[in-house]
């Protein structure tokens, strides 16, 4: 070997192709299946109207009023006023009366036509159903009037404060006979 040469090498570099390569093929399938599936998605079908939301709502409102006057064991109401189309929540003082802590609206779509409440029905004005610290509370049932669902009613369990929704106009749970053979 001589020294004080200096050996060069040549390093082959890739020639440009006018292509693309598999790994970019497959992640612009992959992207676009992606893309492909969120548009084709009917997104109405997970928007509640708003008739479910206010059940849901007035569902957990009911809970949670109940839950607190167990706990902190006072008594309190739930006011009705048919003539506004609104729900309030608060509590009933011998003094003042009524005593609201917050609303819950009805949303527009939804008339609330008649409460009965123990067996009274009232059709104009206002109706307070009451929470008891025993848990239970005023057997009622409420009757809507919805646009899209026409009428129907929300039946108030009076012992466990669950709601449920009947279609149509419900005057009182009647519960079936049964024959008791003793």
């Amino acid at each position: 070997m001589e020294r004080g040469k200096i050996l060069i090498f040549q390093v082959r570099t890739l020639t440009k192709t006018n292509g693309f390569t598999l790994l970019e093929l497959i992640l612009v399938v992959f992207l676009m299946s992606i893309l492909l599936t969120f548009a084709s998605v009917r997104w109405d079908f997970f928007v509640k109207d708003d008739g479910e939301s206010f059940l849901e709502r007035l569902s957990i409102e009911i809970s949670l009023l109940r839950e607190s006057v167990i706990s902190d064991y006072e008594q309190k109401a739930i006011r009705f006023d048919i003539t506004n189309n609104i729900l309030n929540i608060g509590h009933v003082d011998p003094i003042k009366g009524f005593v609201s802590s917050r609303n819950i609206e009805i949303p527009d779509e939804h008339l609330l036509k008649s409460i009965l409440i123990n067996g009274e029905k009232i059709s104009i004005g206002k109706a307070i159903m009451r929470f008891y610290p025993t848990g239970l509370v005023d057997r009622t049932i409420m009757h809507l009037e919805g646009k899209k669902k026409g009428f129907y009613s929300v039946i108030i369990n009076p012992l466990t404060a669950k709601i449920s929704e009947e279609h149509g106009h419900i005057e009182e749970i009647i519960v079936p006979k049964r024959d008791n053979p003793i």
